[in-house]
């Protein structure tokens, strides 16, 4: 059995995982740490819900893209604007989807380096890529919490993803791409790891930040100065 591929059928929880981990910067910053929580523990399962949810919908959107873009355009002019790129964003979080602070796919091969994981999202790669390699049971989603200094938990779910036949157009094997795409793709993104996938191979992971506190009200407009008239005079 491919080690690397997403059985689905075969899924499960994740058992609770912790590591401390301190933050890429030139800078000092306070040290983080992030925990795998059980996925079905009561106390997040609102959280793991609204992630979840969340997931469903973007990750239908993304394929529901750049299908129509690759049969409307081709699959050339779809590198320009699959996977969400200009996603919407209202007040710091994703517009019909208030719960929802950021959105993310990345892996371990990476394609656009916009994509590259952060400290938190590097567990859960390695976790699922654990899992695959030893070929256990891979769970279908990981819930995060990530906790710092003076702030309150930041909590994340992740599930991995795989490549569908359409991705596999721009992420499968390069000597079956037409030198026109070949040629795009390496202007865009001249480190490109991101091909040779086969079909249902694991890809990477799908991500969003969960905050279940009410978004903060919309500013209210400021009123403006009422302006004098000038009396009309009367006609003698």
């Amino acid at each position: 059995m491919n080690s690397r591929r997403l059985l689905v059928s075969s899924l499960a929880a994740l058992a609770i995982a912790s590591v401390s981990l301190s933050a890429h910067s030139d800078a000092p910053v306070a040290p983080i740490t992030a925990v795998f929580v059980d996925p079905n523990a009561p106390d997040i399962a609102d959280v793991r819900k609204k992630g979840e949810d969340a997931i469903n919908r973007l990750g239908y959107a993304m394929v529901t893209e750049v299908t129509r873009a690759v049969a409307k355009d081709g699959v050339e002019n779809a590198v320009d604007i699959s996977h969400l790129k200009k996603i919407s964003m209202t007040g710091g979080r994703l517009t019909d989807l208030p719960n929802i602070t950021a959105f993310k796919r990345t892996s371990l091969r990476l394609r656009d380096r916009a994509n590259a994981p952060d400290a938190g999202d590097a567990l859960a790669l390695q976790r699922f890529q654990q899992e695959l390699t030893t070929g256990t049971e891979v769970p279908t989603v990981l819930v995060q919490r990530i906790d710092q200094p003076n702030a309150a938990p930041e909590w994340r779910v992740y599930r991995p993803f795989g490549a569908l036949p359409v991705c596999l157009k721009c992420h499968g094997d390069r000597d079956e791409q037409s030198p026109e795409l070949r040629a795009k793709l390496d202007q865009l993104y001249p480190l490109d790891q991101s091909v040779g996938y086969a079909a249902s191979e694991w890809r990477g992971v799908l991500r969003v930040t969960v905050d279940l506190m009410p978004p903060p009200a919309p500013p209210k407009p400021t009123a403006q100065p009422a302006t004098d008239k000038a009396t009309p005079k009367k006609k003698s």
